[in-house]
């Protein structure tokens, strides 16, 4: 969702100083009024002389327009006056030199206080408006007074981030933080950065095998390095949205915990896909396919992994009919519609072969290696669906074979009540060994084991039995989510790489309860994948001819009639890069095996 533009800043009307200034201002001048009095009148603040206590009658006193009292004027005879600073008449020191020192001091120190009163009382004023001139200041630079949207430092900050590539993800994390982004929001946009991430890992996989076996392990080792870092990136930022916890579905606002986590899974998912785009230019050098050069060599790998698949469907098919027949429906559900999907697939692979050797035999080895990605990204989805039959035929083998062993081992630990009913299920005749020994190690490790039980020891039956489970779960969801990764969200995901990462715990450490927690998980995730699945049908519906198919699985990117460009090695930035833009002169030769 485009971010909201905000409305231009309309210019502001002249507007007086700051409030904290003006009230300083106040109070200078209500606390300078009593110092600063108009002066009073000549007779006041001349030496005055003082008339005999014997002639002269009590001085009334005076006060100034100020406020402050000042000795009144009276008249004397000049030849009472002695000499200015001489005793007094009468020996004591009250004559009219010790008045004169007395008022002397007394207009010092009125000075003195006139002086510093001013003083302090500015320097306080000067500190207010100081403060009130920047904090006005900061509000300006940062807010529009109509919306408040960042205008300054952030926007500055928002363009400099934008240069690095990461201008929306600052751009979004500014708007939580005030609130404007809808947590659903954000957990949205978490679900898809990750789920991006979790499909250029697999598709970097998959075209990196195509090159490994034209030039060797060695020529590609920083590539397989790079997608492996990418991998293991990605498998934490899974276990770190999975210990999060699911988001409240009552409403309530999430903790701020929550959403540091979904700004976390943000920034790691767009650190992983930088890291892959930074070596996809590397590795189209290494595979000259653009230029042409490249194309005939890869295009006879291709075919020849094609033709090798294409005898291995037919196989397939027959080993799931006999499984099929000798372990109940429910032993071949999970990978019902297999065979199916891989036929489907290798026609959209014929197809897109054929036009990459037209196209690039006219001389267009842009188109050329267009359609050879794409049909390579079918071929790799043919191999895990065939590869995915023939492991659970295997799967199924061992588990039939591991049933006895499973048995006793939970009957010594629980005893036989708990499991009598699943012993006479199987004795009935056919029946699905997974399912079984799923069952009886759930109720071995969640059954009141008895008081004479024995804690297991290596050889106990119940680890194998369970981490056979849980493998094949993982597998099975694994396989589905891969081949229709174009439309299996997040939440499924999430649960397929704890289940794979409880189950590589539940193996190093010998814990069977892991293991019973990891088939759990893989089956959740396979369920959800599936939900997913069915409501991107009813969204979208088929498109005939390979092409639905082919963006359902995340070979095509979509956006286009014909199915958009294929995935190709690299982040989100360059995986698209081979464009779905078909050439005036090409045509389709139709579904011609190579």
């Amino acid at each position: 969702m485009m971010p909201t533009p905000s409305p231009p800043t309309r210019p502001r009307s002249h507007r007086r100083g700051p409030a904290p200034a003006r009230a300083a201002a106040v109070l200078l001048l209500a606390l300078s009024a009593p110092v600063w009095s108009p002066p009073a009148t000549a007779a006041t603040t001349a030496t005055v002389p003082v008339a005999s206590p014997a002639t002269s009658p009590a001085t009334p006193a005076v006060t100034s327009p100020g406020g402050l009292p000042v000795a009144a004027p009276v008249a004397a005879p000049a030849a009472a006056a002695p000499a200015a600073g001489g005793p007094a008449a009468d020996g004591t020191g009250a004559g009219a030199g010790g008045t004169v020192l007395g008022a002397a001091e007394d207009r010092a120190a009125t000075s003195v206080a006139d002086v510093a009163l001013p003083v302090a009382v500015g320097g306080a004023v000067g500190l207010l408006a100081g403060y009130g001139y920047v904090r006005r200041t900061r509000r300006t630079r940062t807010r529009t007074p109509a919306t408040g949207t960042d205008t300054g430092g952030a926007a500055e900050a928002a363009s400099t981030d934008t240069a690095r590539g990461g201008g929306a993800l600052t751009r979004l994390r500014s708007r939580a933080a005030r609130g404007d982004v809808p947590v659903p929001e954000l957990e949205g946009r978490a679900g898809a950065a990750l789920a991006a991430a979790d499909d250029c890992v697999r598709t970097s996989r998959e075209e990196l095998g195509f090159a490994e076996a034209r030039f060797g392990a060695a020529a590609v080792q920083d590539f397989a390095r790079a997608v492996r870092a990418a991998e293991t990136e990605v498998a934490a930022v899974f276990a770190l949205l999975h210990d999060a916890g699911e988001p409240s579905g009552d409403g309530s606002a999430p903790g701020p915990g929550r959403v540091a986590v979904l700004h976390e899974v943000l920034e790691r998912c767009r650190a992983v896909g930088q890291r892959l785009d930074a070596e996809a230019e590397d590795f189209d050098r290494l595979r000259s396919l653009e230029d042409g050069t490249g194309v005939p060599e890869a295009l006879t790998v291709a075919e020849q992994r094609f033709r090798a698949l294409t005898g291995r469907v037919g196989a397939c098919e027959a080993n799931l009919a006999a499984i099929g027949a000798r372990y109940a429906p429910s032993a071949v559900m999970t990978v019902s519609g297999q065979v199916e999907l891989a036929k489907e697939r290798l026609v959209f692979a014929t197809s897109r072969l054929n036009r990459s050797r037209q196209t690039g035999d006219l001389g267009d080895p842009v188109t050329a290696a267009m359609h050879l990605r794409a049909a390579e990204g079918a071929i790799s989805q043919v191999a895990a669906l065939v590869n995915g039959v023939d492991r659970l035929a295997a799967e199924l083998a061992e588990a039939d074979e591991a049933v006895p062993d499973a048995f006793a081992a939970a009957v010594s630990r629980v005893g036989k009540d708990p499991l009598a009913a699943l012993r006479a299920e199987v004795d009935d005749g056919a029946c699905d060994p997974l399912d079984v020994l799923r069952r009886v190690v759930r109720t071995a490790t969640t059954a009141v084991p008895l008081p004479e039980a024995e804690p297991p020891g290596e050889e106990d039956a119940l680890f194998p039995a369970a981490v056979l489970v849980a493998r094949c779960s993982a597998a099975a969801a694994e396989d589905y989510v891969a081949a229709h990764r174009g439309a299996v969200g997040v939440r499924a995901r999430v649960r397929l790489a704890e289940a794979h990462r409880l189950l590589a715990r539940a193996v190093q450490e010998r814990a069977p309860e892991d293991a019973r927690d990891a088939d759990g998980l893989a089956r959740q995730a396979r369920r959800l994948a599936e939900e997913d699945v069915r409501a991107y049908r009813d969204a979208f519906g088929p498109r005939g001819g390979g092409v639905g198919g082919a963006v359902l699985g995340g070979v095509l990117l979509g956006g286009g009639a014909d199915g958009g460009p294929p995935g190709s090695f690299g982040g989100p930035g360059t995986r698209a890069r081979r464009g779905a833009a078909v050439t005036p002169r090409e045509a389709d030769p139709g579904p011609i095996t190579p």
